[in-house]
C-alpha cells in the first residue's frame, strides 16, 4: 500500500508541474465521482507545486466537483429503480431507507452542505441527492458553497503555512490514502451493521 501511495504522489506531482496542471487539476475532481484518491491531498500538492495558481487550482477543483456532482446526482436518479431491487431488504431495510430519505428531505441544504464539506465520500452525496430526487438547483448551489469554501480553505493554508504543510504531506501522503481506506471501510460496516 506503501508503495501505491508513493505511485500517487509521483504521479501527482508530475501533473502538478506540467503546462496541463489545471486541466488535469480538473480531470482529476471530476473523476472523483468514480475514484477513490486523497482530493484534498492532492489539491494541496497542486496548490505547494505551484503557490502563485493556488486560488485557481481551489477554483478548478470546485468547478470539476460541482460538475462531477452534477452527473453523480443523474446516475443517482436514473440507477435507483435499477439496483433498488438488490439494496433494499438486501443491504438495508425498506423502513430505514424510508427514514433515512426522510430525513434527508427535511434536512437536504444542511446535508448537502455539510456532506460536500467534511470529508465523507463525495460520491455518497451526489448518487444519495439524486436517488431521493433532491431540488436540483438547491443541491447544485449547496454543493458549490461547500466546495469552494473547502477548497479555497486549504489554498489559504498553502498560503499561510506552506513550508510546513508541504513537509507534512511530503512525510505523511500514504496515511491520506491509507485514512480515504478507512473511511470507505467504516462506511461499508455502517451500512452492514445497519441491514
Amino acid at each position: 500500500m506503501f508503495g501505491f501511495a508513493k505511485k500517487i504522489y509521483a504521479w501527482a506531482s508530475s501533473k502538478a508541474n506540467s503546462r496541463f496542471a489545471s486541466l488535469w487539476l480538473g480531470v482529476i475532481f471530476f473523476l472523483e465521482l468514480f475514484f477513490i484518491l486523497p482530493m484534498d491531498a492532492i489539491l494541496l500538492l497542486f496548490c505547494l507545486e505551484n503557490s502563485k495558481r493556488r486560488y485557481t487550482y481551489a477554483s478548478v477543483a470546485g468547478a470539476a466537483s460541482i460538475a462531477s456532482a452534477f452527473v453523480g446526482y443523474y446516475i443517482g436518479l436514473a440507477a435507483w429503480d435499477f439496483v433498488n431491487p438488490y439494496v433494499l431488504d438486501h443491504l438495508i431495510s425498506t423502513s430505514f431507507f424510508e427514514r433515512i430519505h426522510g430525513h434527508y428531505l427535511d434536512y437536504q441544504h444542511w446535508a448537502v452542505f455539510l456532506g460536500s464539506f467534511l470529508p465523507v465520500p463525495f460520491k455518497a452525496v451526489t448518487l444519495t441527492a439524486g436517488v431521493c430526487e433532491l431540488a436540483l438547483l438547491p443541491f447544485i448551489i449547496a454543493v458549490g458553497l461547500a466546495r469552494m469554501a473547502r477548497f479555497f480553505l486549504i489554498a489559504k493554508a498553502v498560503h499561510r503555512w506552506g513550508v510546513q504543510i508541504k513537509s507534512f504531506v511530503d512525510k505523511h501522503f500514504h496515511r491520506f490514502v491509507y485514512a480515504v481506506g478507512a473511511k470507505i471501510a467504516l462506511a461499508l460496516g455502517f451500512l452492514w451493521a445497519l441491514s
